[in-house]
């Protein structure tokens, strides 16, 4: 009886138990939908990578590896200590100018970084992104969750600003705030004087400092939540026995906020790693040496195919995002450790702070805030400039650059099409994703439930210039060819990569809804369509509709899919190609009417996510854990 219970054919009746026809259905179109638009897609760039001259072969991977300008890092033996040498780096981590001026003599120093080549300038980006920002997000969820002093939650709440902003919106602000004749050089070395010359940060450094005062909330987040669901009786009995200060941390606190500080750091890297928005904003420096670029420069040949070169480079940015996803699973399950407290909710240990040690707090925080809010605050300042050149705010205010903005033909036409694409992708990723949860916090235990949950998130971690390539790849000479038009593609890339989160909010809400009403209703006879859409959708509304909410702008501001489509297609282009249009191509405008388009979008961001935030009354790790 057992061996029937729990072998094949208990299997097969609780399967046909728990997959009613409508389940099957729910099932279907999201399979259909993720199979056709990122399995096939994606599986299209790992194949045509190992494809030449009509079979397989590794010619492309083996030309991008021996490539100096992907690869140029070689090691060579020598006769001295240490006997080995790196060869292939080119240029210099700073380069100092010197030069006359009516007050004499200036001096300017510019951050340009080491170029070690495509593959490795990224993976260092990426690396340093994640290093700068864990111990930036894991210092502030460190102090906002172990101590109290006034004003603690109002600035922790402060601190999660760089999430209204995406590092393509937040580098056109923070590039003005850099450069020589930049607003950090009149404040600090014009007016006040602090530092002895000016200091233009560009290149690779610059991706570093825009991805890490965008990305650190991540940390912080992930962070927070760990070292707040730390059972204190844990810490207490190690006080007890003699450990306290660093003692304390290095052996309970810290190893207890290991997974989720690993999850949120991991996380950054991967964001890192697939950004494009700011290397493109540094376009003409070192910052188009990332994978990412080169994928976008590359992606078309002259005859107008996709370029192997691309698909090949795609494939590898492909490969490196999965490998670390799959580091963020299996390493945060396998290192979860044990909370051997009584059960229940529990107030975590908050530690008091003097008023010398709370000042010091104050001050370390506003320069935090300072420096994470240079790219809002420089987006808004050239939105609304006339004139802004080497002073320390813009000498004249306008509304001229939206009401340029709005009567532009092409402009409008963008703005529009962005709203109706993440408009109708937020409906699709309504019906895929409440689909998706409901699949996945319903029938659990049944085989293949964890590889749907997978599937469903991992376009987290799949970069967008990826699924640009293969969808082009997929359906280019096809109905669906963005050449035709390119609403259906866009519309199927929002859907697929934004879909993350529509699915956890719903999924934290059918968490906390009790599975025995669905049982109760299908006693009284109610069959499970009928209590799916009268019994569970009523109870989790206000979760699909705050996952919906930040699905659509997390879709108004996609970077990667929109731009490549937008070059293909301009008609069809949505509001991210016309800033990248303006920034570079444009006639008149400068910067002040791409950021103008992005103040909207970054305002638009600060009304959706505070107001998802307000529907769910929690915080927002549920929706960017992975």
């Amino acid at each position: 009886m057992g061996k029937a219970t729990t072998g094949l054919p208990g299997l097969l009746r609780r399967v046909k138990w728990e997959m009613d026809t409508f389940s099957w259905i729910q099932l279907l179109i999201v399979l259909v939908s993720f199979t056709a638009f990122l399995i096939i897609p994606l599986l299209s760039v790992i194949v045509r990578s190992f494809y030449s001259s009509g079979g397989f072969s590794l010619y492309w991977i083996q030309a991008i590896l021996t490539d100096p300008f992907y690869f140029p890092l070689r090691l060579r033996l020598t006769e001295q200590f240490p006997f080995i040498s790196l060869e292939g780096i080119k240029g210099s981590l700073y380069e100092v100018i010197r030069y006359q001026t009516a007050r004499g003599e200036e001096t300017i120093v510019y951050l340009m970084g080491w170029d070690m080549g495509v593959l490795v300038n990224s993976l260092l980006v990426a690396t340093f992104t994640t290093l700068f920002s864990t111990l930036l997000g894991f210092a502030l969820a460190f102090i906002f969750a172990k101590y109290r002093f006034p004003g603690s939650e109002i600035l922790r709440i402060v601190t999660l600003v760089p999430l209204l902003s995406t590092p393509f919106v937040g580098a056109i602000g923070l590039k003005k705030m850099i450069v020589a004749d930049g607003v950090l050089n009149v404040l600090f070395h014009d007016i006040l004087g602090i530092i002895p010359f000016k200091i233009e940060i560009t290149g690779l450094p610059a991706v570093v400092m825009v991805q890490t005062l965008l990305f650190y909330p991540i940390v912080m987040l992930n962070a927070y939540t760990a070292l707040i669901s730390i059972d204190p009786s844990l810490e207490e009995q190690a006080i007890n026995m003699g450990a306290s200060g660093f003692k304390l941390f290095r052996t309970v606190t810290l190893p207890l906020a290991t997974p989720g500080v690993e999850a949120g750091a991991l996380l950054v890297f991967i964001l890192s790693l697939e950004d494009l928005g700011t290397p493109i904003v540094f376009k003409g420096t070192t910052a188009e040496k990332v994978l990412t670029f080169q994928i976008f420069n590359r992606i078309f040949t002259p005859a107008g195919l996709i370029s192997q070169e691309a698909t090949t480079l795609a494939m590898i940015l492909l490969v490196i995002s999965g490998l670390v996803f799959v580091a963020v699973r299996r390493y945060v399950s396998l290192k979860r450790y044990a909370m051997l407290g009584k059960g229940g909710i529990w107030r975590p240990r908050r530690k008091k702070l003097s008023i010398k040690t709370t000042i010091l707090v104050y001050m370390f925080v506003f320069v935090v805030l300072f420096f994470a809010t240079l790219p809002h605050i420089g987006v808004a300042l050239l939105a609304f400039a006339k004139q802004w050149g080497p002073t320390l705010l813009p000498s004249s205010f306008t509304l001229d650059n939206f009401i340029a903005v709005f009567t532009d033909e092409e402009a409008s036409r963008t703005i529009m099409n962005s709203i109706v694409y993440s408009s109708i992708a937020t409906g699709f990723m309504i019906v895929l994703g409440v689909s998706a949860a409901y699949l996945v916090s319903r029938k659990k235990g049944l085989p293949g439930i964890e590889t749907l949950d997978l599937l469903v998130t991992i376009p987290i971690a799949v970069p967008g210039i990826a699924v640009a390539t293969g969808l082009f790849l997929t359906y280019l000479g096809t109905p669906l060819s963005p050449t035709i038009s390119g609403a259906p593609l866009l519309i199927a890339s929002y859907t697929i990569r934004k879909i993350p989160f529509t699915v956890r909010a719903v999924y934290s809400g059918l968490e906390q809804t009790d599975k025995e009403l669905d049982e109760v209703a299908w006693t009284v006879g109610a069959d499970r369509t009928r209590t799916f859409f009268g019994i569970v959708m009523p109870m989790i509304l206000i979760n699909v509709i705050a996952g919906g909410m930040l699905s659509f702008i997390y879709s108004m501001s996609e970077v990667s899919t929109g731009i490549v489509v937008g070059d293909a297609n301009h008609r069809d282009a949505p509001m991210t190609w016309k800033m990248y249009d303006m920034l570079f191509h444009g006639l008149a405008g400068g910067t002040f009417q791409p950021a103008a388009l992005g103040f909207m979008l970054m305002s638009l961001q600060f009304v959706f996510i505070v107001g998802a935030n307000l529907l769910l009354r929690k915080r927002a790790t549920a929706l960017i854990g992975l």
